[in-house]
């Protein structure tokens, strides 16, 4: 079974949003750890900001979509959108 990717994109000094999704990340990575990887990108600046074109942050990229930009999703939303890239 392939891992679920999750990349996460925060600023630099972080919002609330992003200690927030860096939260969430830590729960769902405890909860599903033998099935996601976590990669969190600081910027901008960061050359993966580019790659996504993500302009805002808090964002977050599952499987190889941008699922949330601007926003700290909920729990039952990230779930949902891992299941749809392919967690099971």
């Amino acid at each position: 079974m392939s891992k679920v990717m999750m990349e996460a994109f925060v600023s630099i000094p972080p919002c609330s949003g992003g200690v927030a999704l860096k939260r969430l990340l830590a729960e769902i990575d405890s909860e599903f750890g033998d099935q996601v990887e976590v990669v969190i990108h600081t910027g901008p600046g960061d050359p993966e900001w580019d790659e996504y074109a993500i302009n805002n942050a808090p964002a977050l990229v599952v499987g190889d979509l941008v699922k949330f930009v601007g926003l700290a999703p909920s729990k039952t939303s990230l779930v949902g959108a891992l299941r749809e890239a392919g967690l099971e």
